[in-house]
C-alpha cells in the first residue's frame, strides 16, 4: 500500500546533495583557474610592452655598442626586470638586439624581443 504523502526521500535528498556539492566544487575550480590566467595574462601584456619600451629605447640611441645591460623599472613596475644583450653579426654593420623582460623570482616567466640594428652608413 502506498501512503498519501509526497514528498522526498532522505535518499534523494542525499544525492541531490552529492550532486550539487560536486558541482560548486567543480564551478569554484574553474573560477580559480580564471583568476590565475587571468594574472598570467596580465604579467605577460605588461612584459610584452615594457620589452618593446627597451627596443625602442635601443633604436632612439643609435648604432647599440656590444655587450650586456641589465635594470628595473622603477615604482611603477617593481616585480618587472630586463636584460639586453647586443651582439654582433656576420654584418658589420648590423647588431643583434636581445631584451627580456622577466617577472618571476626564478626568471622562469619572461618575454624576449629580438631587433636587429642597422647601423647608417655615409
Amino acid at each position: 500500500m502506498r501512503s498519501e504523502r509526497s514528498g522526498f526521500t532522505l535518499l534523494e535528498v542525499l544525492v541531490a546533495l552529492a550532486i550539487l556539492s560536486i558541482a560548486l566544487v567543480v564551478l569554484l575550480g574553474l573560477r580559480n583557474r580564471d583568476v590565475a590566467l587571468v594574472d598570467a595574462t596580465r604579467h605577460l601584456t605588461v612584459a610584452t610592452a615594457l620589452a618593446r619600451m627597451k627596443v625602442v629605447e635601443v633604436g632612439l640611441e643609435g648604432f647599440p655598442e656590444l655587450g650586456e645591460s641589465a635594470g628595473e623599472f622603477g615604482e611603477g613596475y617593481p616585480e618587472f626586470h630586463w636584460q639586453r644583450v647586443v651582439s654582433s653579426t656576420p654584418f658589420d654593420y648590423v647588431r643583434e638586439v636581445r631584451v627580456s623582460v622577466a617577472w618571476s623570482q626564478n626568471d622562469r616567466e619572461r618575454v624576449e624581443l629580438v631587433n636587429y640594428v642597422f647601423q647608417e652608413q655615409k
